[in-house]
């Protein structure tokens, strides 16, 4: 093949298959033989061939990754070793079981993280300055809902991330409306925690492996200034948590506290508590909150 689109900076590995197929006038069904290296869809969100990618695009399948697709997010909070496992079989296109551990990572069972996310200001300029808009990494990862660059909060498409790309999906943000949604916060919050999202998928892997012992300590000013309440079941920690975020911001993205007390999920992150879903969201709003 002569041609095949290069990806622009901070965009999805989808968005560049959509736009193969625009610019090649070809479904997704029949790029994927251009691509056969093991996988077999055409996905959104997920990563995939990588390899066929990486022929066609002259950039490695390390950089695809890490530059265009969502694996610095799906990192957050997972240790070395873990973090390396997963690289290793997203790479090597085994990693087939990892369509659902993504899954519970982005909260996708929760409607308006379901949905393709654009911001209208990025869509106006790239269509004006390149002739087409394209899909953003970051406008993708749970906790950004404002535009990083432009400060605006992000329109909500009806187009869902999750089936696999046919011609009927197969657009770009100046192909679908959208609009923005209440998410419970206001623009400030909004604005720090993309920061905060942002600045988690560039720490360095090892700053998950002692992630526990660094949440222990900056918690301990808490224990010790209001530990008279814990006679009443209240984790100190838990009640700043709970008035620093709305409570319609943690109902609308999934992790409403079920209560203020050692069993709800901050105080359980703290003790180093895994849970499947949302781990990475709930890593940024504990080091956002632990951080003011």
């Amino acid at each position: 093949m002569r041609y095949f689109p290069t990806p622009y900076p901070d965009e999805l590995l989808g968005s560049l298959l959509i736009r193969a197929c625009h610019h090649l006038g070809l479904p997704p069904r029949a790029l994927v033989r251009l691509l056969a290296d093991g996988s077999s869809d055409l996905v959104f969100l997920y990563p995939s061939f990588l390899r066929g990618l990486s022929h066609l695009t002259n950039l490695s399948p390390e950089d695809l990754l890490l530059n265009h697709t969502v694996f610095p997010y799906a990192a957050i909070g997972l240790p070395t070793t873990k973090r390396l496992v997963l690289e290793r079989e997203l790479l090597m296109s085994t990693a087939r079981g990892n369509s659902v551990r993504l899954r519970a990572a982005f909260g996708l069972h929760i409607e308006n993280l379901s949905r393709r996310r654009f911001c209208k200001k990025c869509c106006v300029e790239e269509y004006s300055q390149i002739g087409e808009s394209y899909w953003h990494r970051r406008h993708a990862l749970p906790g950004i809902f404002v535009c990083p660059q432009h400060g605006e909060p992000l329109c909500i498409s009806s187009v869902s991330v999750l089936p696999k790309l046919s011609t009927g999906n197969a657009k770009l943000p100046q192909e679908v409306v959208g609009n923005p949604v209440d998410w419970g916060l206001d623009m400030d919050g909004m604005q720090r925690l993309a920061a905060a999202v942002l600045e988690a998928t560039e720490l360095p892997a090892e700053t998950w492996d002692h992630v526990t012992e660094e949440y222990k300590r900056l918690t301990a000013c808490f224990d010790f200034e209001h530990h008279r309440q814990r006679r009443w079941g209240i984790d100190p920690m838990v009640l700043e948590f709970s008035r620093f975020y709305d409570e319609r911001f943690l109902q609308k993205t999934g992790l409403a506290l079920s209560s203020i007390g050692s069993d709800s999920w901050p105080a359980r992150l703290v003790r180093g508590a895994r849970p499947a879903m949302l781990l990475q969201l709930r890593h940024v709003l504990l080091r956002l909150f632990l951080k003011f």
